[in-house]
């Protein structure tokens, strides 16, 4: 075969861990700098030039947070490309760092990987996979970038081809093409089509965008994959995954995070799912940005998106299918259970949000119309809960003896665990993070009370 699948060697991946592992960037850092200096004129750290940046910032974040028709996240001006490269590409990068490499360690890509970007902005996607290909001896890719905005594509001229030179010359890329890419889809058949936080900024109705992602779709190789990130906030979150839906309405393989355990259409509203990585380093640019007093607006170093990864040949991450005739009930059944216990068998689709006396998951198998949490107390914490509670995103687990509980204040149900509870792993993988002892945090906090004895 021409150009076989890429079978990573165990050298590479244990190099791949290592990287990961280190949450900064110092090369993008030091060209990031330079390219402020290069368009300002100025030193970084001219007070000047960093309250115009701050500005950026806090326009973008206010216009994100307006939502609906005042929402306009255009980067039409060199400051507004400045504020993005300060405030949000350092996590992005390692956002698509991530998936990509989920997809090579999966065995999802091909020795050669032609790559469509969409919506470029300043280069985030190609930094991003030249960082992730380093780890990989033989792995290339060829990069189409599409960008509107001209401060972007200039941004990108700039920054991409000396990051690709030092980190990864096996990566290439020409420059971004100064098209619409809701008007016109580059010609060609891409391996990996990579749409980073572009969808919640389309001036386009839900219909529109269902049919753009569709559109895009028609564009991958038989095997290829789409990946679409969007913020984690409820609102995009919770599109990203209506339009997954009608994606796969339309026929269209949604690989993952989603599973298909029931083999029904999932209809729960609204799925608020993300996923969560280590946080990254906070930048010289954040810190001096937020000073001593405004860090909290300034320094943005949480790695939490949410995703969806397309394809269109019908290969699924998860290809489990619960029995029908297995003893489990259906999450669409809850009301008929309410204070009773049962089985269950579902996908863990978020990590740990549970407080410092709770261990909680958003849990789902694709049947229920309202939320499903699986809802453990710290101190019920027994070595039968481990499998949920090192659980990967995605992974499917059988809980057995849950007590259904109705939340009406979050108009959810919360699924029980206590000491009679027990968890398998039925499919997945456990995430091997290390998952905090609550009770024991609790107890040194506030100490054990003691047990008043009667005389």
């Amino acid at each position: 075969m021409e150009n076989p699948r890429y079978v990573p060697t165990e050298e590479e991946i244990k190099r791949l861990s290592l990287f990961l592992k280190k949450r900064d960037d110092d090369f993008l850092e030091k060209i990031t700098l330079e390219y402020i200096e290069s368009v300002t004129g100025k030193s970084w750290k001219d007070e000047t030039v960093l309250e115009k940046i701050r500005a950026a910032v806090i326009s973008q974040k206010d216009s994100y947070w307006s939502g609906g028709a005042r929402k306009n996240n255009a980067y039409k001006g060199a400051y507004s490309v400045l504020g993005y490269m300060a405030y949000q590409m350092p996590g992005y990068v390692f956002e698509i760092s991530e998936l990509v490499s989920e997809l090579i360690c999966s065995g999802l890509l091909r020795k050669n990987v032609k790559i469509l970007d969409v919506g470029s902005g300043p280069g985030t996607t190609a930094l991003a996979v030249a960082k992730t290909f380093f780890c990989f001896d033989e792995l290339t890719a060829e990069i189409t970038a599409v960008e509107k905005y001209e401060p972007n594509r200039e941004a990108y001229n700039k920054i991409v081809p000396q990051y690709l030179e030092k980190i990864c010359p096996r990566v290439k890329s020409e420059k971004p093409l100064a098209v619409d890419i809701t008007e016109k889809i580059p010609n060609g058949v891409y391996d990996l089509i990579i749409c980073s936080n572009i969808i919640n900024e389309l001036t386009l109705d839900f219909e529109k965008k269902t049919e753009f992602i569709i559109n895009l779709s028609r564009h991958l190789s038989p095997d290829g994959n789409l990946i679409l990130i969007e913020p984690a906030d409820l609102e995009n979150s919770t599109e990203l995954r209506s339009l997954s839906r009608e994606a796969k309405k339309a026929g269209v393989t949604l690989y993952a995070p989603c599973n298909d355990i029931r083999g029904v259409y999932c209809c729960v509203n609204p799925c608020w799912s993300f996923k969560s990585y280590a946080d990254i380093e906070p930048t010289k640019l954040m810190l001096a940005l937020g000073g001593a007093n405004e860090k909290f607006v300034f320094v943005n170093t949480d790695v939490k998106f949410s995703y969806t990864i397309l394809r269109t040949d019908g290969h699924r991450k998860c290809g489990y299918k619960i029995p029908a005739d297995a003893k489990r009930a259906r999450l669409s059944q809850l009301k008929k259970h309410l204070e009773k216990r049962i089985h269950v068998c579902v996908s863990v689709m978020s990590d740990d949000i549970g407080d410092a006396k709770n261990y909680l998951y958003l849990v789902c198998d694709g049947t229920g119309a309202l939320p499903v949490y699986a809802a453990l107390p710290a101190f019920h914490r027994t070595p039968e809960h481990e499998a949920l509670l090192t659980a990967s995103y995605g992974s499917v687990v059988a809980i057995d003896s849950v007590l259904v509980r109705f939340n009406q204040k979050q108009n959810a149900y919360n699924l029980l665990l206590g000491k009679e509870s027990f968890c398998r792993l039925i499919a997945g993988e456990a995430s091997g993070a290390k998952v905090p002892d609550k009770a024991k945090n609790l107890k040194e906090k506030f100490g054990v009370k003691k047990k008043r004895v009667r005389k």
